[in-house]
């Protein structure tokens, strides 16, 4: 202890670093005062260069700045927090980000593979999801305005079934006596009419058009209509209305005519039977004798008078018979008049008419 300068006084242990006195400014920061030992500098210095090194000294003030949701989720909720906590908070942050990321892609490609395309319009199945969305936008906007218009239109073209029969009714009670008939009527078919012609038709057979009857013919072969008078109409059998194999009563051949479209009017009223379409019979013939004789070669004993007979007498070996013309006559008078006989059913007379647009 002769050779120590500058030390403290009375120190017990022959300890250098306890004996030497800090003689620097204060450093709150690392916990050094001027006057400390050496030894607690020291103890101080080490634990600070530990602490900067393991990061578990170096405290950051973050209340300046914005932490996102993500980073805050891992720092601690309460004390100082140190740049290895913010480090750790990093780290888990990315790795968090990643495998958000990872998820992301794999649901983008499962986005992005390829669509059934079905009615969209302006793209393919192997478009992208923007272009797959935007069309079926297109699609739904176009759809929406379609049920727009039907809405709107729907008043104006569309009616209730309970009002369909009052509507009817005051449409054609607003038409008064104006109506046109052939507004009623299937174009083309012919129908019966048996009211009055005068005043409705024209010369020949045209409605007038200035009264209900426009357009309205009657069907006597003129102005296009069919000539309907005195016949009665039958359905074609000419292949031309469709339909399976033809009844064999109706078919075609030598008996049964071919009904068509043409106009031409088959069969008649009054029909003459010939030899083989009457059945087969006898007739009975009407005989007159006149009177008549025989004269027989021989000896005969004769008898006289109509009727009688010569008798050969018996024992004669030979005669020899001679005849005269006896004077029969057989008549067959004809009969029938060589007339038709009439071939149609009862009927009844009308007027025929057609809507001809």
């Amino acid at each position: 202890m002769s050779n120590c300068q500058n030390c403290f006084n009375g120190c017990a242990e022959i300890i250098s670093d306890r004996c030497i006195r800090y003689t620097g400014i204060d450093i709150p920061t690392l916990g050094i005062q001027t006057g400390d030992n050496l030894s607690s500098v020291e103890q101080s210095l080490t634990t600070f260069l530990v602490s900067a090194l393991n990061g578990t000294g170096i405290k950051i003030d973050l209340s300046s700045i914005t932490i996102c949701s993500l980073v805050r989720s891992y720092l601690p909720v309460c004390g100082d927090i140190t740049i290895v906590d913010i480090s750790k908070a990093l780290i888990q942050s990315a790795c968090s980000l990643q495998a958000q990321v990872t998820n992301l892609s794999d649901t983008i490609n499962i986005l992005n593979a390829d669509y059934d395309k079905a009615c969209l319009a302006g793209v393919t199945d192997s478009s992208d999801t923007h272009a797959i969305v935007q069309a079926t936008i297109n699609a739904v906007c176009a759809l929406t305005d379609d049920f727009t218009d039907l809405v709107t239109s729907l008043p104006l073209t569309y009616v209730k079934l309970v009002d369909l029969n009052t509507l009817i009714q005051n449409y054609l009670n607003s038409q008064g006596t104006t109506t046109k008939y052939y507004n009623r009527m299937i174009p083309y078919a012919v129908v019966e009419y048996y009211g009055p012609i005068a005043g409705n038709f024209d010369g020949t057979g045209k409605g007038i058009a200035s009264g209900p009857w426009e357009k309205i013919y009657l069907c006597n072969g003129i102005n296009g209509t069919p000539d309907k008078r005195g016949v009665v109409g039958v359905g074609v059998t000419d292949g031309s209305m469709l339909g399976g194999t033809l009844p064999p009563a109706t078919i075609p051949n030598s008996t049964n005519p071919n009904y068509t479209l043409s106009g031409t009017i088959v069969g008649v009223n009054s029909v003459t039977l010939g030899l083989n379409q009457i059945p087969s019979h006898t007739h009975t013939a009407t005989v007159h004798d006149s009177g008549h004789s025989h004269t027989i070669s021989g000896t005969t004993h004769n008898a006289s008078g109509p009727g009688s007979e010569s008798v050969l007498n018996p024992g004669s070996s030979s005669f020899s018979t001679s005849t005269n013309t006896t004077g029969i006559t057989v008549t067959n008078d004809y009969q029938g008049g060589n007339q038709g006989h009439v071939n149609y059913q009862p009927g009844l007379g009308c007027y025929y008419i057609q809507y001809r647009p």
